[in-house]
């Protein structure tokens, strides 16, 4: 497979039309045909690595726009104590979130799941790329209804046996919903598993001031802390919004070398805050992008994250540059060491063929003589997807349609079960917004 006269950024030289040779899944050659300077209209595409969504909820779906102008509290409650879906349903769901996902430019995903197995399937029938996080849970002490509880020994045993299904491209990791979800024995017994299948570690962790209040109230600590104490907290693990850290905790976060995924869109939407993402760019942390749960964000697009997130800390920060362009765009390309699979996200011989093409007959990008075409992606993002995407270099979306699957058929499936679902709670009078 070959492109020719497609324009990229190289580092070090700008924007390039270039030549691409595709075969084997990899990219095999990159020539560069000359810089770029916007004075030919010969040009169709404008090409980036594929985008990394750090944290996403497929099981989601059936709870969007049901659950708006809630707290993450009682957000958290409403979900537990509703329709119980079956794995089909999930699995359908999951097919529909995963194909918006990729269809906003995310071609590796890390989602998580207390019922991981739908969700594997749903990866596996898309060619998807990324990991599947296995939240489990043994204690609750937040608000409301407590979701699935298990014995630690029926978690190893579980964990041991769905690991078995990580693949080159597929990982398996561990995780908990957050610390009041998860027991001390609990959070040592992921570290430990994490260790021995070589994986990584997920957890929510001070995503609202309720949690901290509640790990005060029965730990008389503050959750990272409470991992330090515990002696877990390393590059293994994945700390997920972060909203209400304090500085002694950002300390340790860069000190063991942790990473942190921010979902600023559904920490918004919830109410819960903004995470203290400049102190932590100034110590080192590396950072991720997460577009949450769709129940909470209601899109799964993580280049609009991108775009609200430098909005945001903009804003907050009154400083227009606090979060360099670069950095946004390193975060939405680069972030694999939070999937744990090894590739750089630079367009290179040897690289994985994950690309995106986007038109630049799309008016974000005139005048194009301006070029800074990422600009034009990250501010132009509410009304920007790719054309073309391909994973392992294959074509999964053309001419901003999914190739592999058809979406109608998905929908119709979902708007089924969104229908059985509103009937229930008619019967049942009940589990209504607060």
């Amino acid at each position: 497979m070959k492109f020719e006269n497609i324009i990229t950024k190289i580092p070090g030289q700008g924007l390039c039309r270039i030549n691409l040779s595709i075969a084997n899944k990899t990219i095999q050659n990159v020539e560069i045909v000359e810089p770029f300077f916007g004075n030919t209209n010969q040009e169709q595409f404008y090409v980036t690595p594929g985008f990394v969504n750090c944290h996403l909820h497929p099981n989601q779906l059936l709870d969007r726009r049901m659950l708006d102008e809630l707290s993450i509290t009682q957000l958290i409650d409403q979900m537990h104590i509703d329709y119980k879906k079956t794995d089909e349903e999930r699995y359908t769901q999951a097919l529909l979130v995963l194909i918006e996902a990729i269809k906003s430019g995310a071609t590796s995903i890390c989602s998580v799941a207390t019922s991981p197995y739908p969700v594997i399937q749903a990866y596996k029938k898309l060619g998807l790329k990324g990991a599947i996080s296995c939240f489990y849970n043994d204690r609750w002490e937040g608000y409301g209804i407590a979701p699935t509880v298990s014995l630690l020994n029926i978690i190893e045993k579980h964990f041991t046996n769905i690991i078995q299904e990580q693949t080159n491209d597929i990982k398996i990791h561990i995780g908990t919903a957050s610390v009041e979800s998860a027991s001390n024995d609990l959070l040592v017994l992921l570290d430990q598993l994490a260790k021995r299948f070589s994986t990584l570690v997920d957890i929510h962790i001070c995503e609202g001031i309720e949690s901290v209040n509640s790990c005060l109230a029965s730990r008389n600590t503050t959750p990272v802390n409470l991992l330090s104490q515990l002696k877990v907290l390393s590059p293994r693990w994945n700390l997920i919004h972060g909203v209400n850290i304090t500085n002694d905790e950002i300390q340790l976060i860069s000190e063991h070398k942790a990473n942190f995924i921010h979902c600023p869109v559904s920490n918004a939407k919830t109410g819960i805050g903004i995470a203290p993402i400049k102190k932590l760019l100034q110590l080192g942390v590396k950072i991720g992008l997460g577009s949450d749960a769709c129940s909470n964000n209601n899109t799964n697009n993580i280049l609009n994250e991108a775009y609200f997130a430098t909005l945001l800390h903009s804003a907050f920060h009154r400083h227009p540059s606090i979060i360099p362009l670069d950095t946004i765009i390193d975060w939405l390309t680069q972030s694999y060491k939070m999937i744990g699979l090894k590739q750089q996200g630079i367009i290179a011989v040897g690289e994985p063929a994950d690309l995106l093409f986007w038109s630049l007959n799309d008016s974000a990008f005139s005048p194009l003589a301006y070029g800074s075409f990422n600009s034009a992606l990250l501010y132009n993002a509410p009304d920007l997807k790719p054309h073309t995407v391909l994973i392992n270099g294959r074509i999964v979306v053309e001419n901003y349609k999914f190739t592999l699957l058809s979406e109608e058929k998905i929908k119709k499936q979902v708007n089924e079960c969104g229908s059985r679902i509103q009937k229930f709670r008619n019967e049942t009078h009940g589990r209504k917004k607060y």
